[in-house]
This record gives structure tokens, sequence and C-alpha cells, in this order.
């Protein structure tokens, strides 16, 4: 009799899950060129758009938070003056833009971070650690054999 086997479908899905997660961590942790901004100033309504007005320009953020115009912003990202805009008075863009409160965070004092490298590595493990579990988790083998006549 000949004995046929095939690979478990969770096994693959749970690999194949790893593999993208892993790959995702990394490919985020590019860093983009341009200078640093860390700026305080107000968000305001421009001709097509809501724009950050500080550093000594008016520029465009991708997001906001919960801010709304005419509220006092930390802006902390990278400076991009050649960015593509529908909004015609901005002066730029600001990549990677996170908004702060200025009053928790006022201009020119540290803000605490954490590594992207470290939190990459730990959310890696921590998800192959639970991918891995579940991948090789022993379960009962269904074998089908070929050959045997039917009762």
């Amino acid at each position: 009799m000949k004995e046929v086997s095939r690979m478990n479908p969770r096994r693959i899905v749970a690999v194949a899950t790893l593999l993208l997660a892993v790959t995702g961590l990394t490919a985020g942790a590019q860093v983009l060129p341009g200078p640093a901004f860390d700026e305080c100033g107000v968000l305001v309504r421009g001709v097509e758009c809501v724009l950050f007005e500080g550093g000594g320009g008016r520029y465009v953020l991708s997001d906001y938070g919960d801010f709304k115009v005419g509220d006092a912003v930390r802006v902390v990202g990278t400076l991009n003056e050649n960015c593509i805009s529908i909004c015609s008075d901005a002066d730029g863009c600001i990549a990677e833009a996170v908004v702060y409160d200025p009053v928790a965070l006022p201009c020119g004092t540290e803000i605490p971070s954490i590594s992207l490298d470290t939190c990459a590595t730990t959310a890696a493990g921590l998800l192959g650690s639970a991918l891995g579990g579940v991948a090789l988790t022993s379960r009962p083998k269904r074998r089908r054999v070929i050959g045997a006549g039917a009762p």
C-alpha cells in the first residue's frame, strides 16, 4: 500500500503570514531623505487644504490626529519642500508627520522615543512565536491509503 501525504494548509498559511509580517515590518523601517522638522505653529485653512503654519512656512500634513483648524500644535517629521500636492499655497510637505499638543510636549523639549528597530524586532518575535506555535501544533494526521479494497 502506498501512503499519500500532503502539507497541512494551516501550516502553509501560518508560515506565509509570518513571512509577510516580517517583510512588512522591515520595509516600513526606511528612513526618508530630507531635513528633520520639529516646529510649533497653528493649523490654518489654506485655499484647498488644511495646512500647518510654522517654521517659516505653510506645510501639508497627511494626518492631523484629533486637532482642527485654529489649534496650536507641534509637528515633528521630515521636511520635503519639493512634494507634489493639490494645496497651491503650501511651501512643502512634512513627511511622516506626528502632531503633538504643545502644552504636553512644548517646542524645544525632547520627545520620548522608542526605537523602531526595537519595536519591529519585538513585534516580529511575538508574531513569529504565536504563528510558530500554531504551525507546529501537532494534530493527528489523516492518512489515505491507495489501493486498499473498499469494505
